[in-house]
């Protein structure tokens, strides 16, 4: 039976990663106390050569109502995930990426939280990595709150450069989609932020879900370049907000997050080739955009100059400083 108006549609696009959506796919079918009702689920598979149709038609067989769109040729990632937003039916939309699980009772608390009369723009959920055992390399973490933001700068002081992680945004589609700039956007693996800033910025109220939701598999993503996309292209999403006339200290509070801590991480992993994006000239890409910022000298430029074993010990090292400053407020 076709559901007219879902509260939640929650949409996986793919591209021949069968195994991993076979796992995704599971974790949601098996969520306890929900009325699938209320959700309309979509796979949008951008012509995948595996198995993947074969899956999901096993999962329909089984019982699982999916909406299954094969493409039919490879229309790239940023038009799967628009082709996703522009037919979803729910009030809220979820992008859920394909190697991602869903933790156990999420379902139920993200369905209960967002039946009542209150309406948000954008509910951020919370997530850890892993990789191998999501069950063994959950945090012991017990909080189960249901956070309500009515600052912007409260909610992405927060939440920051997390923000643009698909998997751990569920946004109001009728907010999102006021004056959509989704064009100008396109082709920067970025194209979710349309949609994510929109429905944060159009909303005066903004919330966070404590209990784990979410396990992101670690190691699985890449492919492209680590700082065009979250230095280049970011910025362009930026420029975009701040001429509609968003205040862009906001995003200033983003750049300071990533300079201490994203690029540093990920320029580490990238030399220890635990990434899997194309290889750049880090300083070229960065230093036009950053040298202005104290944080690139003191934290993303010792990544990308010094030997990886100096590199990694004073990451370390600052994030441990970090820590501590953080635990003397408490």
């Amino acid at each position: 039976m076709e559901i007219i108006k879902p509260l939640l549609t929650i949409a996986i696009p793919t591209y021949n990663r069968c195994e991993y959506l076979k796992i995704c796919l599971n974790s949601i079918c098996s969520q306890k106390n929900v009325n699938f009702n209320e959700i309309e689920l979509m796979v949008s598979d951008n012509n995948s050569d595996d198995n993947t149709d074969l899956l999901v038609k096993e999962f329909i067989k089984n019982g699982l109502n999916i909406r299954y769109i094969k493409n039919e040729k490879n229309i790239g990632p940023d038009n799967n995930f628009i082709q996703c937003f522009n037919l979803a039916k729910g009030k809220y939309f979820w992008l859920i990426g394909d190697d991602d699980i869903v933790i156990e009772g999420a379902l139920e608390k993200i369905i209960n939280s967002l039946k009542g009369d209150e309406e948000y723009g954008l509910i951020f959920l919370n997530s850890y990595p892993f990789l191998n055992d999501y069950l063994k390399e959950k945090p012991n973490f017990n909080k189960d709150g249901f956070i309500v933001f009515d600052s912007h700068i409260s909610f992405i002081s927060k939440f920051h450069y997390f923000l643009t992680f698909i998997s751990t945004v569920i946004v109001n589609k009728n907010i999102a989609i006021k004056d959509i700039d989704i064009e100008n956007m396109r082709d920067t693996n970025l194209i979710q932020l349309s949609w994510t800033f929109n429905a944060l910025f159009k909303s005066s109220k903004n919330a966070f879900i404590e209990r784990y939701c979410i396990a992101a598999k670690s190691g699985s993503t890449g492919g492209y370049k680590l700082c065009a996309v979250f230095g280049h292209n970011l910025q362009k999403a930026f420029d975009i907000y701040i001429r509609r006339g968003v205040n862009p200290q906001y995003f200033e509070v983003i750049k300071k997050k990533m300079l201490i801590s994203f690029f540093p991480a990920n320029i580490i992993r990238a030399k220890k080739k635990l990434f899997k994006g194309e290889k750049e000239n880090f300083f070229k890409m960065l230093y036009p955009l950053y040298k202005n910022y104290l944080y690139f000298w003191l934290f993303t430029l010792p990544a990308i100059v010094f030997p990886l074993w100096l590199s990694y010990r004073i990451y370390i090292f600052f994030n441990l400083l970090r820590k501590f400053k953080r635990s003397l407020y408490f």
